[in-house]
């Protein structure tokens, strides 16, 4: 039976029942917050606006090296026409020759970038433009408006100032301004735990040689990498066997220690499949199968352990976690991890999911779909032969398929998510795709 026909909803509206159930099973969806070091906080989120505590730059200071003068002091001495202005020098110690101003010592002083103005100083003249006397005096060629190279107090922010809004992943230009606004750490979304079970009799742990029959467990590093590229801290428990009692255990278990639980297989109607009447017993199952290929058997559920009414010390939230089952084959692992984990991984960090810009291609060959299903087909790009001109959409080849072919996402470049009411495409047919995450394109 196919998921269209046995009635499975569609990935959009699976997400947002299962939202629904984990918030009627008690479930918080805010993001816990810690205070870290500015300096750790890159691609974290912040929990509150970022304000400065003081302005930048503090107080007056040079943007030159160079000499600190009163600008007046450069316009010379005007003896024959008063300066209606205010810009001669009353102080008479500066007088203009030949397009040069000589300052007597004493009237300027030597000052380097970054440093505060002295007392009295309006304008910097900077070093190139100075030719200092053996007495302490000093020639400069005018002109110099008053305030050249000057930064004002607090010309790039005010205290009080927003600098980075709540709800940032924070990048290394907002760590600066930080810093520079006076925050030695920042208050930031902790970092969401994802535990992912591993399950099967046939499945070997990393570094084993697997035998006829055996499997390495591929999907956990996959999974566990992906988390990490959405600053989730995964947790990967030991493989567990077929047994339904074992599964319980080491769910409930994670559940106490996670903000998230990732099943992989066991979700389908196989002889060693328990997920679905395990996730039952120690939470509750609120979808079971969506509409989308490969991986219409994942599960949607939550669990709990005994004492789940209480905040954990790990997590900081009561203990219930969503759980996701997830099939067994890489593709569908993928494809379903992409549809729920992640943008549940963004809502725990309280920031919308990454939406990776779709990119306009041409379909290189003609393609069908099953009806009523979202279909998702892996594709490789490369410049059009088609169409020689600089800039034409590539050309995009899908993959052939198999949701148990790993390789398949080593060698694609994208994602193309073909809509349910779609299922017969031309070669030659514009199409949308999805650049897999940092994948060039």
């Amino acid at each position: 039976m196919s998921p269209a026909s046995s009635g499975q909803p569609r990935p959009a509206l699976a997400y947002a029942h299962w939202l629904d159930s984990l918030t009627r099973a008690g479930w918080d969806a805010g993001p816990a917050v810690e205070q870290v070091p500015v300096a750790d906080a890159l691609a974290r989120v912040s929990a509150d606006p970022i304000i400065a505590r003081w302005p930048s730059p503090r107080s007056d200071c040079s943007a030159m090296d160079g000499i600190a003068v009163r600008a007046a002091r450069l316009a010379g001495r005007a003896d024959a026409d008063p300066d209606p202005d205010g810009d001669s020098d009353p102080d008479g110690d500066s007088v203009r020759v030949g397009g040069l101003v000589p300052l007597a010592a004493g009237t300027f002083e030597w000052i380097d970038t970054g440093d505060p103005m002295p007392a009295g100083a309006d304008t910097v003249v900077m070093r190139e433009w100075v030719l200092p006397q053996a007495d302490g005096s000093a020639t400069v060629t005018p002109p110099v408006p008053r305030g050249t190279n000057v930064r004002r107090a607090g010309e790039d922010f005010a205290a009080g100032e927003v600098l980075v809004p709540a709800g940032r992943r924070l990048r290394p230009g907002d760590l600066a301004a930080a810093a520079a606004g006076g925050h030695a750490s920042l208050p930031v979304a902790r970092q969401p735990v994802v535990a992912i079970i591993p399950t099967g009799d046939e499945i070997r742990p990393l570094g084993s040689t697997a035998r006829p029959g055996e499997i390495l467990d591929t999907n956990s590093l996959m999974l566990a990498a992906r988390c990490r590229q959405l600053s989730a801290v995964p947790l990967v428990s030991g493989v567990q066997p077929d047994d339904p009692d074992a599964l319980a255990a080491e769910i409930r278990r994670c559940a106490h220690d996670a903000d998230l639980v990732l099943i992989i297989a066991g979700s389908s109607r196989g002889r060693g499949d328990h997920a679905a009447a395990v996730l039952a017993q120690v939470g509750g199952v609120a979808v079971a199968g969506v509409a989308v290929r490969p991986g219409h058997p994942a599960l949607l559920g939550h669990a709990k352990h005994p004492g789940h009414r209480a905040p954990t010390a790990a997590t900081g939230r009561a203990g219930i976690a969503p759980v996701i089952g997830l099939p067994g084959y890489p593709l569908a692992t993928t494809v379903i991890f992409e549809l729920f984990a992640a943008p549940l991984v963004a809502a725990l960090q309280g920031v919308r999911p990454t939406v990776r810009p779709a990119v306009l291609a041409t379909l290189d060959q003609d393609w069908s779909s099953p009806p009523g299903i979202e279909d998702w087909v892996l594709v490789t790009l490369a410049p059009s032969a088609a169409s020689p001109v600089p800039g034409a959409p590539p050309a995009a080849t899908p993959t052939r398929r198999g949701a148990g072919s790993i390789s398949q996402l080593a060698r694609a470049d994208a994602w193309w998510p073909i809509p349910a009411d779609r299922t017969a495409f031309a070669a030659g047919a514009p199409i949308e795709v999805v650049p897999l995450p940092d994948a060039p394109c």
